[in-house]
């Protein structure tokens, strides 16, 4: 019986027409000429074929998805693919046409044969090689075929514009940039980090970590020198080496399961960073362009493809690793849409940022495919497991639930979400309120910035629960929670970065003065005072030092509370939890000594009472008092049917958190001759208008409460949104 013929056009087509037809016909300014005929005329005698390479690069990548949405068959007679072929060519040719009432566009006969010629690669191309690796395994199949094209993704975003020259001087300075270039950004090395651990996640699917290490220790130095050799392209040696790191990472990790999480984490940062560079705010807001895919028309056609295609590419890895991880893909895609338009809305604060509405609109279209081409495959996780049976998955603990209403714990942390921010937003507009707080946030208390801090504030309890949560299904916990602590660090900063002032983060965690400090007073010795001259900069050596300097911050009551968790909540075994405190305690040492030791700020050292008897100052009575919180919120969010006894204990511990406070803080400051107290800092409205204590008293239980219910609100919906009971 012979096959039915392929699908003519499908709802794919038409959205594809839309989109191709925006991009086509933009600004839509038509102004008829004056002789329609002779401008026809004109257009069809120009035999001008080549324009330049990113015009050319992008009429064939334009109606490339034309034709490989096209059903293949690989018998099928030829007048069955002409309905394809013949519509795209149809739209060319009357988008062409439409471009002569349009002054700012180029009407061309050229812009239609590489229009063509795309289509034709989509259809007799990718068309096919679609099907075959659709139609090989049936579910499998079609999994793997995503698979490769996230793979070939990568490929195509690295080796952009894909023309190579054989030109000697060309090379020369290609092997000049990789060796004396202006470094990458940090965004640039930590995305190169994400796409060799997405890559090597996705080689780890289907061949064993022996040949899937192999391979990649063999095609990382190909590509970088193919990029040598490809125009416009270069590579830098420490994007070299951000490959390396990541291939040792892989080397490590080993296995489909642990690169997912590790390669979501680094693609989530790189995306982050990219969108909020050069890290400085400015207190004055620009505009937003809310006319989508204009800035990608106009300008350099070929810099505006590489950065849609970059879009393209963090949305679409960050949605495939997160599919790997058995999350819901369209939930993750609508958090990646908000994720993307708070990155967008921050750059209105950013100095030569333009805030636009590009990449939401992006990262949604690409959300919604995504949603649409999972639905169909097999589970990644067990593709993996099935892939390679010598590595076997980790069995959930006794007690963990594997499906869940994901949308309950949202159905009350969105509305608590949207009053805290609303009350957060009346309060600081109140008299008598700390001059610390009024000044914190960005846009003179802009309801975005304090919406974003919002999410900050619930990430302190939810980082350390999702990471003590992870960390207990790992096969050794230990190992596993500093690093997962720290990446939990990293989001509340970036959080944070779009919520509050650059000068309240250089208050608290210090300003950057790293690479002063190295290059000219040498603390570090010559060669390294040498290296950071050479090798580094400013630019790079600053957001590395932000982000340390803000986890040594960070750590400290994130590794209590995650601790707490253990043994309260998730009440994992007595060893368990020794062997977790010793990994925990070298890191907290650390913490100190950058916080304070090594500090840039005197903010938070005048503020701590110095040492008294035996040695113990301030901060050995602050760290009980983290502790005493963690427990705090630890017993909140425990499932007994004991938890009424948390009221009792938390009624106990309001007193005792003062007294801990009061004994930790200095009890005078003499600075800029006035003279008060730590206390009086934190919770008076300034530094001359003194409280006295019973009302001190009363705000640091307002404090204290808040703290509590914003830490259980974070670690409750973190473990309902993803629950894990290890241990029962």
């Amino acid at each position: 019986m012979p096959a039915a013929p392929p699908a003519a056009l499908n709802r794919w087509h038409a959205l594809l027409g839309l989109l191709i037809a925006y991009g086509s016909l933009y600004p839509f300014d038509f102004v008829l000429p004056e002789a329609v005929l002779p401008a026809i005329h004109a257009m069809l005698a120009d035999s001008a074929l080549w324009s330049s390479r990113g015009d050319v690069l992008g009429n064939v990548l334009l109606f490339m998805p034309w034709g490989a949405a096209a059903t293949w068959q690989p018998h099928a007679p030829l007048r069955a693919r002409l309905p394809v072929l013949l519509g795209g060519l149809a739209l060319a040719a009357a988008l062409q046409l439409m471009q002569i009432a349009l002054p700012s566009r180029d009407a061309a006969v050229s812009d239609i044969i590489w229009n063509a010629a795309g289509l034709l690669l989509g259809q007799f191309a990718l068309a096919p090689l679609i099907a075959r690796l659709q139609h090989r395994g049936g579910a499998d199949g079609r999994t793997h075929a995503l698979a490769y094209g996230v793979a070939g993704l990568w490929l195509l975003s690295e080796t952009l514009p894909f023309i190579p020259s054989i030109d000697l001087a060309h090379l020369k300075a290609g092997v000049n940039a990789f060796l004396a270039g202006t470094p990458p950004s940090p965004a640039v090395l930590l995305g190169a980090f994400a796409g060799v651990l997405t890559v090597g996640h996705i080689a780890l699917l289907r061949l064993s970590a022996r040949s899937a290490l192999a391979g990649l220790l063999l095609a990382l130095p190909v590509l970088a020198l193919a990029r040598l050799v490809i125009i416009h392209n270069t590579v830098h040696w420490q994007e070299a080496a951000a490959w390396a790191a990541a291939w040792v990472a892989l080397l490590l990790l080993r296995t489909p399961a642990r690169t997912a999480p590790a390669g979501f984490v680094a693609m989530l940062g790189a995306l982050s960073l990219a969108g909020l560079a050069p890290y400085g705010f400015s207190m004055h807001a620009g505009t937003f362009n809310w006319m989508p895919f204009a800035g990608y028309l106009e300008g350099n056609m070929l810099g505006n493809l590489r950065e849609l295609l970059d879009t393209v590419w963090y949305c679409v890895a960050l949605l495939w690793l997160a599919h790997a991880m058995g999350a819901r893909v369209a939930g993750v895609g609508a958090f990646l849409t908000a994720w993307v338009l708070a990155l967008e809305s921050a750059q209105l604060w950013l100095p030569g940022r333009s805030a636009d509405i590009t990449p939401v609109l992006t990262a949604l279209l690409v959300s919604l495919l995504m949603t649409h081409l999972t639905r169909k495959g097999t589970p990644v996780r067990s593709l993996a497991a099935r892939s390679a049976p010598g590595v076997p998955e980790h069995a959930p603990s006794a007690g963990m639930t594997t499906q869940h209403a994901w949308w309950r714990p949202l159905a009350w942390a969105v509305p608590a979400w949207l009053a805290g921010t609303a009350l957060l937003s009346w309060l600081i507009s109140q008299p008598g309120v700390p001059y610390n707080l009024r000044e914190l946030f960005l846009g003179d208390g802009h309801p975005l910035a304090i919406a974003l801090f919002g999410l900050a504030v619930l990430s302190l309890g939810a980082g350390p629960r999702l990471a003590i949560g992870r960390a207990a299904l790992a096969p050794h916990p230990a190992l596993s929670l500093p690093a997962l602590l720290c990446a939990g660090g990293l989001l509340t900063l970036a959080l944070l970065a779009l919520s509050v002032t650059g000068e309240s983060l250089d208050d608290i965690a210090g300003s950057n003065n790293r690479y002063w400090w190295v290059t000219e007073r040498e603390v570090w010795g010559p060669w390294a005072a040498e290296l950071f001259r050479s090798h580094l900069s400013q630019e790079i050596v600053a957001p590395v030092e932000r982000m340390v300097r803000f986890l040594a911050l960070y750590l400290p009551p994130a590794a209590f509370l995650a601790f707490a968790l253990a043994a309260i909540e998730l009440r994992l075994p007595a060893r368990q939890l020794a062997t977790i405190a010793a990994a925990l305690a070298p890191l907290l040492w650390l913490c100190k000594a950058i916080a304070f030791d090594w500090s840039s700020t005197d903010n938070l050292n005048e503020l701590i009472a110095p040492d008294g008897r035996f040695g113990w100052g301030g901060g050995g009575y602050l760290y009980l008092l983290l502790a005493l919180a963690a427990a705090n919120i630890a017993l909140l969010v425990r499932r007994t049917p004991r938890r009424w006894l948390a009221a009792p204990f938390t009624l106990a511990a309001l007193p005792l958190s003062w007294w801990l406070l009061s004994m930790g803080l200095a009890g005078e400051i003499h600075k800029y001759g006035l003279v008060y107290s730590g206390p009086q800092f934190l919770l008076g409205p300034d530094r001359i208008e003194l409280l006295d204590r019973h009302m001190l008293q009363l705000r640091w239980a307002g404090v204290y409460l808040a703290l509590l219910i914003a830490g259980s609100a974070g670690a409750v919906l973190a473990r309902d949104l993803q629950p894990v009971r290890a241990g029962r």
